[in-house]
């Protein structure tokens, strides 16, 4: 089966677009087609994958053009890092969205259609990666619907672990309204930007300044524990690093930037999940 993993959180900050470009990589490493889609106005994934970002009359070169009535399956799609791999493409969003979210409401059904566009044009790929912006609606809500699968990125901060709560909540709560069926699967929770010489991420997570477990926590007070009670996977934590940061400004994973630096590891446990549900 084709994988849709929708990347949501209702939070800045968390690590989205860096977690998509990342297993983008990683899964083309693993011999698997990946097509980047990018639901975001601000146009953060053209600079982590080297791509000029968009004017807002270019909408033909974006993922508005899926929003237009004559859309007939001509996906904008652009290969890149080809130094390196084949297998990777984007559709990028950035500034022509504005336009199209303007006008969801002449659509008979907004949220459904990238759904619906998937459905009558399919894109010839094995995971279609949907990064979408911290706001959650309109645009979170259209890639959830079109989605198969479905990653919350969470910062280990006291208002992120409590919004976490409220990503739960709206995930299920949109499922039901949109009449998802079947409903995309929660492959869990993902801890980015984690910084372990802080205090709070530490208390979170309940680890220690090495990554260990701390056993002075009280499990009851940490995320991980707190998504267990729910049934809900929470990946290992990927820490802060200033790789992904020089590695996004040269439009590269830090895989290509920083091969040796174990920090690339941190992405295979969820590449592994999705590996898994490619075979089902």
């Amino acid at each position: 089966m084709q994988v849709r993993l929708t990347i949501e959180s209702n939070t800045g900050g968390s690590g989205k677009t860096t977690l998509a470009s990342h297993l983008a990589y990683a899964l083309a490493k693993k011999k698997l087609r990946v097509v980047l889609i990018e639901l975001d106005p601000n146009g953060s994934l053209a600079l982590f994958t080297g791509l000029p970002k968009l004017r807002p009359d270019e909408v033909e070169d974006s993922i508005s053009c899926i929003f237009e009535r004559q859309f007939k399956g001509d996906y904008p799609l652009v290969p890149v890092w080809e130094e390196h791999t084949k297998l990777v493409q984007v559709i990028r969003g950035g500034s022509p969205l504005h336009t199209a979210i303007r006008g969801l409401h002449l659509h008979e059904r907004p949220y459904e259609v990238l759904k619906d566009r998937l459905e009558d044009y399919p894109i010839d790929a094995d995971v279609i990666i949907i990064d979408t912006p911290a706001s959650v609606e309109p645009m979170g809500l259209i890639a959830l619907a079109a989605a198969t699968h479905f990653i919350a990125a969470i910062k280990p901060e006291f208002k992120d672990s409590w919004s976490s709560s409220d990503m739960l909540n709206w995930f299920y709560e949109k499922v039901d309204s949109l009449r998802l069926r079947p409903r995309p699967e929660i492959l869990g929770f993902v801890p980015s930007r984690v910084d372990l010489q802080k205090a709070v991420h530490r208390n979170l997570l309940g680890l220690r300044a090495d990554g260990t477990t701390n056993d002075k926590i009280d499990p009851v007070d940490t995320i991980p524990y707190q998504l267990q009670q729910l049934e809900i996977p929470c990946f290992p934590h990927i820490k802060e690093s200033g790789f992904f940061l020089s590695a996004s400004g040269t439009g590269l994973p830090v895989h290509l930037y920083r091969p040796d630096d174990k920090i690339t590891k941190s992405f295979d446990p969820i590449v592994k999940e999705i590996v898994k549900n490619l075979k089902k």
